[in-house]
């Protein structure tokens, strides 16, 4: 009855003005981020992984393939993992969408779940796609030990998911960035999260 267990991260800091959707946009680390992404990158070489995935964008290769430099095993990118597709919001803010598309995104606060921004995906999209990334996972194709590196966002469905949450809800799930959740599958079928929205690793010396 020996577990899979699989380790969520979220990338790292952005170097990016705050309020701004950027979703799939290829957005850099700033120097903080960067920062954080190595501590987690030790900390995740430390865990002795079979397979590391991770978003293609950035801001998670980054920290993939410092988990590869301090010892663990070479990343495998794909855009599956990418965070939540904004469509023509990405790059506004909140105030730009509500004037350019008076009313939508009450419409989008209101229905999670199913509401697309125009050219975007809804909620239920984006776990629709990363789940069939975290099933294969789950069910030991890549080892017993995987560290997905993504986003906050496909943490959050991921994690709702599990825990049998409304994706309405999935901001009650905080993800702070370069954080790591860990949960285990067993052979029977039956999974238990081990943690949640960790950082004790990004203060030097505090995780054992």
């Amino acid at each position: 009855m020996k577990p899979v267990t699989v380790y969520l991260l979220r990338h790292g800091q952005v170097d990016f003005p705050p309020g701004i959707y950027y979703g799939q946009m290829d957005v850099p680390l700033s120097e903080e981020g960067k920062r954080q992404s190595l501590l987690a990158a030790r900390r995740m070489a430390m865990s002795g992984l079979d397979a590391v995935l991770c978003s293609d964008l950035e801001r998670c290769t980054f920290m993939a393939s410092l988990i590869q430099q301090e010892g663990g095993p070479g990343p495998e990118s794909m855009s599956a993992l990418r965070e939540v597709n904004f469509g023509r919001w990405a790059g506004l803010s909140w105030d730009e969408i509500d004037k350019q598309y008076p009313g939508e995104m009450t419409k989008r606060m209101n229905d999670l779940e199913h509401y697309r921004p125009p050219g975007g995906e809804s909620l239920s999209d984006l776990l629709l796609r990363v789940k069939k990334v975290f099933s294969r996972c789950i069910s030991g194709d890549y080892g017993g030990k995987v560290a997905i590196v993504a986003h906050g966002g496909v943490n959050r469905v991921l994690l709702a998911d599990f825990l049998e949450i409304s994706l309405q809800k999935i901001f009650c799930l905080h993800q702070d960035h370069a954080c790591i959740n860990c949960v285990e599958y067993y052979p029977d079928g039956n999974g238990v999260l081990k943690f949640m929205n960790v950082t004790c690793h990004l203060e030097e010396g505090v995780c054992p």
